[in-house]
């Protein structure tokens, strides 16, 4: 899963193939292509990603209470073919 966390206003966000997503101060954008694999983005942002398998079992396994279920997040590289920055 492909998220943009915008340096602007610190918001995370996750993206859609329908329509651009845009954060809460409206600096960044970003939106799945038709494919749903390659997206864009736009703004003063950060990509992130989550690894689906994980966050599936993590999601899937929540605990009562306490630390709850870790799952592995990354920061997507600035070169990244399936997640292009797009300039303003």
């Amino acid at each position: 899963m492909k998220l943009l966390f915008c340096k602007s206003c610190a918001d995370v966000f996750r993206l859609f193939v329908d329509a651009p997503k845009t954060c809460h101060c409206g600096k960044t954008r970003g939106q799945y292509e038709t494919d749903g694999l390659h997206a864009w983005y736009q703004g003063p942002a950060i990509p992130l990603g989550f690894a689906n398998p994980s966050f599936l079992t993590a999601i899937g396994n929540q605990p009562e209470r306490g630390w709850g279920r870790e799952f592995t997040a990354f920061v997507i590289p600035q070169d990244c073919d399936t997640f292009k920055q797009m300039s303003d």
